[in-house]
């Protein structure tokens, strides 16, 4: 199975991530291990969407910046702007990710 997260592993890779133009930047800032189904999910929006993910244990001050206060959490981005956060991705939030990605 192919992995549809990418992995970012400093500030600039974030940052120019972010940057992406024309298409929904999701991501996924986790704890040790990625949320099982996360790639899967991903995948439903792969035309309209480029999935990265960052574990925040070795990214504590993302984390902070981000006022991430809960993992998972879904950062979506747009031209660079942050659209909407979920953290601890629950379920009401995600339902509004979705429909946000969906309707682009």
């Amino acid at each position: 199975m192919s992995q549809m997260h990418k992995e970012l592993n400093s500030k600039e890779e974030f940052a120019e991530a972010i940057q992406t133009k024309e298409k929904f930047v999701f991501v996924l800032a986790y704890e040790g291990e990625p949320p099982a189904g996360a790639d899967e999910r991903a995948k439903q929006f792969s035309d309209k969407v480029v999935a990265y993910k960052f574990d925040v244990s070795k990214a504590p001050k993302a984390k902070e910046a981000h006022g991430i206060t809960a993992v998972p959490c879904a950062l979506v981005f747009k031209d660079g702007k942050l659209v909407k956060k979920v953290d601890g991705m629950d379920q009401a939030g995600m339902k509004e990710v979705g429909q946000i990605l969906s309707s682009s």
